[in-house]
């Protein structure tokens, strides 16, 4: 299953209290992390948001905001007196000692911080009924917010099916091409080393010596077990994705093993032509990677 990191919902939920609005957006991330970012009077709950949260997802940089619109039967608060009276005084003394006469508005003071007891609102209702509303909009947030993953998902997969065939063509054109030009440079790097005993008038090496060495050679620069691994890369990666959960760790690490070998047989063969197919296929297991950065 593809599933991306990125991701965004918004839901809300209204009570006889209010109306509490959830809003998530996740961006790609190495590993997990969560913000949270509540009213004051949920400040309390932040750490329930986050073990939520670490439970349902892997990676990925999570944002979550909270808003609580309060309903008229939540607006009996209570005002702080000693805090309205502080600022009363400081204020009017600030006002004297600048020869200031304006006359100091009651009404605008009850809007400066700490003024007004929002604390009594969410005392007003019972903690068992606000964790069973927030996770309601929690679960129907985070529903919403999966689909949208899981959209962009498919859309992943998508293009990746498509470079993976691109890059299995790739493959069987060096598999086809190699055992030709494997014996046209075993035969031309044997024509080489014989000039060259002849040039040094060395005496004729053991038969027996020269063709282990020989082998020796040949292994060293023969690709067809690169090839053979770059396959079995290609139907694991398949099988990977196909998997129930999203694997984009793992696709990750295949991904790795493939640029790997198609170094290698980039480094062992001198060929122009097999050489440009490898650039190809570097090329598309680079688009793949991209690809799969965004997969959980």
């Amino acid at each position: 299953m593809y599933v991306s990191m990125t991701g965004f919902s918004s839901t809300s939920l209204e009570r006889a209290w209010g109306t509490i609005t959830l809003d998530m957006s996740s961006v790609n991330h190495r590993y997990q992390e969560i913000y949270a970012r509540l009213p004051k009077e949920l400040a309390s709950w932040e750490p329930w948001f986050h073990q939520k949260l670490r439970a349902l997802y892997r990676r990925g940089k999570v944002q979550l905001r909270v808003d609580i619109a309060w309903g008229a039967a939540s607006e009996a608060v209570s005002i702080n007196k000693e805090v309205l009276v502080r600022y009363y005084t400081e204020i009017a003394s600030v006002g004297d000692s600048l020869g200031a006469s304006n006359e100091i508005s009651l009404a605008d003071l009850v809007n400066l911080p700490g003024v007004i007891d929002t604390g009594e609102r969410i005392r007003m209702v019972r903690d068992e009924d606000m964790e069973a509303s927030l996770s309601e909009l929690l679960n129907s947030g985070v529903e919403r917010w999966n689909e949208m993953r899981r959209l962009e998902g498919r859309h992943l997969s998508d293009a990746i099916a498509l470079h993976l065939e691109a890059l299995e063509r790739y493959i069987y054109e060096i598999e086809r091409r190699w055992p030709d030009i494997k014996d046209i440079a075993f035969a031309s790097m044997t024509e080489r080393i014989n000039r060259a005993l002849e040039a040094s008038n060395t005496a004729s090496p053991d038969e027996s010596r020269f063709a282990q060495e020989m082998i020796f050679l040949a292994d060293r620069w023969d690709v067809s077990e690169e090839i053979a691994r770059m396959v079995s890369h290609i139907a694991k990666f398949r099988e990977t994705g196909d998997s129930p959960e999203s694997e984009g760790r793992k696709l990750d690490f295949i991904v790795q093993e493939m640029n790997r070998e198609v170094n290698t047989i980039n480094s062992k063969v001198s060929n122009s032509e097999i050489r440009w197919i490898a650039v190809e296929a570097k090329t598309t297991i680079e688009r793949i990677r991209e690809q799969i950065q965004n997969l959980e």
